[in-house]
């Protein structure tokens, strides 16, 4: 049974995290580098990125608190003061959980506001996506099966890649706005090196996203019975089918938009479509923000050992859960090889740009 508050409290969690890490990182890695190559001033879109990043946190700090009220609600403590829910808050992992993000979002804030460097601003408030992300990690269903370290830093990677190509669309679209929106000539010249330079970081945050999910499917799936009827399993289905949208998004407009902007209205038409990838990509978050909130379908056997003891075992079916870690190394494979493929591409055109 799905609390009807946390769906939603994650969701805005998520995706204002995905903002926070993202955005800075291709901001400096994708968007700066194009614009002052064509000599035009990134003060304007730096002004915005700390704009964006003031509201992610604020998202953030609302997010983390809707999210704490969605877990307590069910408990339905019943303390007579003040003091004991300071103490509970205290001790308990959740309001220890709360705290912390509390914590790291008024920390993102206070550097956006104080700090008079941008880019200074920007590393900060990513540095506190990024842990603010690790207390997800650490207490999500990875986490709490007792696996060991690999399922956590999988949940982890999944996160991170999902910021880094959600969060890397956000400034990829305020970026090709912002174009559109100032009529250069060169408007098509420099969408066309914003896709081209963006394409290495969104392939490396869709593999990686991908490898990972399966991965992680392979732990939280039992068989593919439970992929199929249970509502853990719909949910998957529901982000891949999703996911699948934004990488079609992704794919026209690499291999077809790219090599079709010529004219103002393009870059116009390509904006539009840009958002409908990124809409994907948030409905993505929404999934994950509803799979975190529903049980893995997990059914348990119990085994009496010789001594007395018992051991509680889920039951799985391994060829099924081999097939899906296969999956996931290819994936992960196919992605690192086009992901050095697009790097090899980018150095030859920027050194041919040179020349």
């Amino acid at each position: 049974m799905i609390n009807l508050l946390e769906p939603p409290a994650r969701a805005v969690l998520y995706i204002a995290l995905m903002v926070m890490v993202g955005l800075p990182i291709g901001l400096y890695g994708v968007v700066l580098p194009i614009f002052h190559r064509h000599g035009i001033s990134g003060q304007l879109i730096l002004g915005t990125a700390r704009r964006i990043q003031a509201i992610a946190a604020l998202a953030m700090l609302a997010g983390a608190t809707a999210f704490f009220i969605a877990q307590v609600v069910p408990l339905e403590l019943e303390f007579g003061s003040l003091a004991e829910w300071v103490e509970f808050t205290r001790r308990s992992l959740l309001g220890q959980m709360w705290i912390a993000r509390l914590v790291l979002g008024l920390i993102a804030l206070a550097a956006l506001k104080l700090v008079m460097s941008p880019t200074a601003g920007l590393v900060a408030c990513a540095s506190a996506g990024l842990a603010a992300q690790t207390t997800i990690t650490l207490t999500g269903h990875s986490a709490a099966m007792g696996e060991g370290w690999m399922p956590v830093a999988a949940d982890f990677a999944h996160l991170l890649a999902g910021a880094l190509w959600g969060g890397g669309l956000v400034i990829l679209w305020v970026a090709v706005h912002h174009v559109a929106r100032s009529r250069t000539p060169q408007s098509a010249e420099m969408v066309r090196a914003l896709i081209r330079r963006f394409s290495p970081f969104g392939i490396a945050g869709v593999a990686l996203v991908a490898g990972t999910g399966v991965a992680l499917s392979s732990l939280h799936v039992a068989d593919a019975d439970a992929l199929r009827n249970s509502d853990y399993g719909r949910l998957i289905l529901l982000k891949a089918l999703l996911a699948v949208g934004a990488v079609a998004f992704a794919a026209l407009h690499k291999f077809a938009t790219q090599q079709q902007l010529k004219s103002h209205a393009d870059v116009r038409r390509f904006s539009r479509t840009l958002l409908a990838e990124l809409a994907l990509v948030i409905g993505v978050f929404f999934g994950a923000a509803l799979l975190s909130s529903t049980a893995p379908a997990h059914q348990y056997v119990t085994h009496q050992m010789p001594d007395g003891s018992t051991h509680t075992m889920p039951i799985t079916d391994p060829d099924f859960q081999r097939a899906l870690r296969i999956v996931a190394l290819a994936t992960l494979a196919v992605g690192a090889i086009a992901c050095a493929l697009e790097w090899r591409a980018r150095l030859k055109t920027s050194s041919e740009v040179k020349v």
